[in-house]
């Protein structure tokens, strides 16, 4: 993708509150909240919340690629008879899918309408596509399109459902009407809104824990280790270890009056202004498998067997060799089983466990595959019987399967959904999360609202009962909790395994002290115990949810 890094410069103004004199904004310029670029616009005119950072507009490119991987190389969901001759891209951010169209379509002309000028500059392209295209700036929510009536063939809209309240959709598509000719086409590819959220047991085996704090909560709500503070009820846990961004998060698109729905909100308006209007189901992707551990550091020799997960129909097992210079074997992207064997390792942790090979598959036939029950602190649990199939995506499930079999192949062509691979779904994470975190100042608003009016809202969240966070000051306490949010997410998308899954040699890791040694152990054992008790549930959330829609000007 083009870095928007070198679009011409744009005058920005700090929000610090060192300049003596501040500076009058105008609408189009930018502003720095907190080391993040955004738009200058008021909340009222522009309640787009996402910073315009550049590892966030690139975001965009993975949007780009999974349509172009869906529809077999083409940029768009519309069959075109003939390819059209304009073109608007409304809400077109970095102008990655115009460039892309401009090149599929040599004689269309192309017009890309953003609220703020983040498109790559046309003097870096070749003069072939520079010539066909324009970009233009505005409001759409506040002011008319610029354009004239019946001038483009087709309009393109993606992912702007983060900036349009629910009350303008109406006014919106009506001027999409307006500027379309007759017969001419429009699509909208846009996602809910969701917060990846990460069970307690993964996170609590992430933490490093004194002997006052539990040490790991399972899935059916029992926990093993340390008890809890007396002045902790099980009853007042949050469900997840960030609950409290998840509601700043919700807060932030609820206050700007913006469904989080968009795939349930927009059929319903689309139909009132277009007509043969076909409506793709809703298709959800699921939080990648989870992955194996990463090699320990070459000092130790470490044995990885791999259990037959909800991705895998074989149990195989690999030693990872402790030589620096040799490449970690490429593992599918299923969960893993690791236990420490070398005398070295067993002399530094009384915890540590010696397994040969032939136990190691026993005892994970005896995790995945029986029947019988375990007993945690005197409570018995029954174990997972088999792992249920493994989906790499889930449609509408109100659709029986002669509608399924009635789907626009255009659209999601099954056979293109079933070939995406498992760490396509990382990838998937990596954008909910990245949205998450690109509207950090907007939460952050919230947050101080919440302090100074609704403090009471926090207790349930320990806002003031987290004893990691008690001593610093409100901003320092909430950027631990993003900086929080975004090393457990990394951790579960685990880009590592992504990489030597392509050949990638894996970076060789510095010999670990005593002390990080048996907390990096510490972290294993949590893990892998805990793995064990996680639901079907836990193993298939959602982390993604996105609907197209297809229509015509009659």
């Amino acid at each position: 993708m083009t870095s928007p890094s070198f679009s011409p410069p744009v005058p920005t103004v700090s929000s610090s509150n060192d300049s003596k004199r501040p500076l009058r904004l105008k609408e189009g310029q930018f502003i720095y909240k907190h080391g993040q670029k955004h738009h200058s616009y008021d909340n009222e005119k522009a309640p787009y919340p996402l910073s315009y950072d550049k590892h966030v507009l690139e975001i965009e490119s993975l949007d780009n690629r999974l349509a172009a991987h869906l529809r077999g190389g083409s940029v768009s969901y519309v069959n075109f008879k003939q390819p059209p001759a304009r073109i608007l891209d409304l809400g077109c951010g970095t102008g990655t899918w115009v460039v892309e169209a401009a090149k599929q379509w040599p004689d269309c002309e192309f017009v890309g309408f953003d609220l703020v000028n983040v498109q790559v500059p046309l003097k870096l392209l070749e003069t072939s596509l520079a010539r066909r295209i324009e970009w233009k700036h505005g409001n759409f929510l506040t002011t008319k399109l610029p354009f004239e009536e019946d001038e483009f063939d087709h309009v393109h809209i993606q992912a702007i459902a983060r900036g349009v309240p629910e009350n303008k959709w109406g006014v919106l598509f009506d001027e999409i009407n307006r500027v379309l000719r007759p017969e001419g086409s429009v699509e909208i590819i846009e996602d809910d809104i969701i917060f990846p959220a990460l069970p307690r047991w993964f996170t609590d085996a992430l933490r490093k824990r004194s002997r006052t704090e539990a040490l790991i909560h399972f899935p059916n709500g029992s926990q093993r280790g340390y008890p809890l503070m007396k002045s902790t009820s099980a009853s007042n846990i949050p469900s997840h270890d960030h609950a409290l961004l998840e509601s700043l998060n919700k807060s932030v698109y609820e206050h700007r009056f913006i469904n989080m729905k968009p795939t349930a909100l927009l059929p319903g308006h689309f139909t009132t202004y277009f007509r043969q209007v076909t409506i793709g189901p809703v298709i959800k992707f699921p939080m990648p498998p989870f992955p194996p551990f990463p090699p320990l550091p070459p000092q130790l020799v470490t044995m990885y067997t791999i259990e037959p997960s909800i991705d895998t129909e074989s149990r195989p097992t690999s030693i990872i060799s402790s030589s620096p210079s040799s490449r970690p074997l490429s593992l599918s992207f299923s969960s893993a089983l690791s236990s420490l064997v070398s005398n070295e390792s067993s002399a530094l942790s009384s915890r540590t466990r010696s397994m040969s090979l032939s136990t190691s598959s026993t005892l994970i036939d005896r995790i995945w595959y029986s029947d019988t029950a375990s007993t945690v602190d005197g409570e018995t649990t029954p174990r997972r019987s088999s792992p249920q199939p493994f989906k790499h995506f889930m449609l509408d499930g109100s659709l029986s399967e002669s509608e399924m079999a009635a789907l626009p192949p255009h659209l999601f062509p099954v056979q293109q959904l079933e070939s995406l691979t498992e760490r396509s779904l990382a990838m998937h994470l990596y954008r909910s999360y990245q949205s998450v975190l690109a509207c950090q100042e907007g939460m952050w608003e919230e947050l101080k609202d919440r302090i100074r009016n609704r403090r009471e809202e926090l207790v349930s969240f320990g806002w003031d009962d987290d004893e990691e966070l008690e001593e610093l000051q409100n901003r320092k306490r909430f950027e631990t909790l993003i900086e929080r949010y975004r090393k457990d997410m990394q951790t579960r998308i685990s880009l590592w395994c992504s990489l030597t899954g392509i050949g990638w040699p894996l970076p060789v890791r510095e010999p670990l002290s005593k002390a990080e040694l048996i907390e990096e152990e510490r972290m294993r054992e949590g893990m892998q115990e805990a793995r064990r008790y996680a639901s079907d549930e836990d193993l298939q959330t959602p982390c993604r949810s996105l609907r197209v829609l297809v229509g015509y000007k009659l």
